[in-house]
């Protein structure tokens, strides 16, 4: 995810440098409202933590907070109950399209299925391995329990 980010902040600043709004707010703001509108942000994306994008844009804090209090405001982004702000799907459009991580997995997933068929293995056989990877994760994740009694 971070490299995700990295490249999208990256685009962000190489935007940013040719608008000619009079604070890095109104830029910032422009920018993700241009990528918003054209779909580069799609509905679901979730927007990077406002310490990370002022880091790598070399901007500071209280500019990003302003140009994502506008799009908040403008109804660009939404608010989930743990704070992170993400792309609202428009009327009518699917709400579970696009977040960063769901698209990242889905290509890879992709990508394994693909090779799985190009290697002769079936649907069901994909299948198994897939849920058999799950299962070796889900053992080797300590229980709640086990994470209490580190602690």
């Amino acid at each position: 995810m971070d490299e995700y980010w990295a490249t999208r902040t990256g685009r962000w600043r190489k935007a940013m440098q040719g608008q000619a709004g009079p604070s890095f707010a109104e830029r910032l703001f422009a920018v993700v409202r241009a990528d918003i509108r054209s779909g580069a942000l799609p509905a679901g994306a979730l927007l990077p933590g406002v310490e990370r994008v002022a880091a790598e844009l070399m901007i500071a804090v209280d500019e990003v907070r302003a140009a994502y209090a506008r799009l908040l405001a403008d109804g660009l982004v939404a608010e989930r109950n743990d704070g992170v702000l993400f792309i609202p799907a428009a009327d009518g459009q699917d709400a579970s399209v696009g977040d960063a991580t769901q698209v990242r997995f889905e290509a890879a997933l992709l990508k394994a299925v693909r090779e799985a068929a190009a290697r002769g293995l079936s649907a069901s056989d994909a299948t198994g391995m897939f849920k058999a990877a799950m299962l070796r994760l889900d053992e080797a994740r300590p229980s709640p329990d086990e994470s209490r009694e580190e602690n």
